[in-house]
């Protein structure tokens, strides 16, 4: 598969940007991201027909740790609009926020949607910025 990458554009390279988040995580206290996920006839947190989350994205953190939409609450990410509870044919999006005091845990490597592959669904993402606290 494909996890993302954080440096390596504008001429920066990734082991200095992997240096520079090192040295972020261990100044800092808590740290959050924004995942915003867009789609079309796909499922991203709450399941509106079904109502439940097991169709829900799962994200990585950078320590390889998984964080899901329930579970235990360390482990959990929160959704500040979710705009995907349904297949309607039209384009939506959902705002998924992870925040925690780990900082080793962000950024966010990758994504692993769970209501793809079928005909006419398709989704985006766009990936936010870390802030460190």
């Amino acid at each position: 598969g494909f996890q993302f990458g954080y440096g390596g554009d504008d001429g920066v390279l990734a082991g200095d940007v992997a240096i520079q988040v090192t040295f972020l995580r261990l100044m800092s206290s808590e740290a959050t991201q924004n995942i915003t996920y867009h789609c079309k006839n796909s499922i991203a947190y709450m399941d509106e027909e079904a109502g439940n989350l097991k169709k829900a994205v799962l994200l990585q953190g950078s320590n390889e740790i998984e964080i899901r939409a329930e579970g235990n609450s360390r482990f959990t990410y929160s959704v500040s609009e979710d705009g995907c509870t349904r297949h309607t044919g039209e384009w939506g999006r959902t705002v998924i926020e992870y925040k925690t005091t780990k900082t080793s845990r962000l950024p966010i490597i990758d994504i692993a949607p769970m209501d793809v592959g079928g005909a006419d669904q398709e989704f985006g993402v766009d990936i936010g910025p870390v802030c460190f606290l």
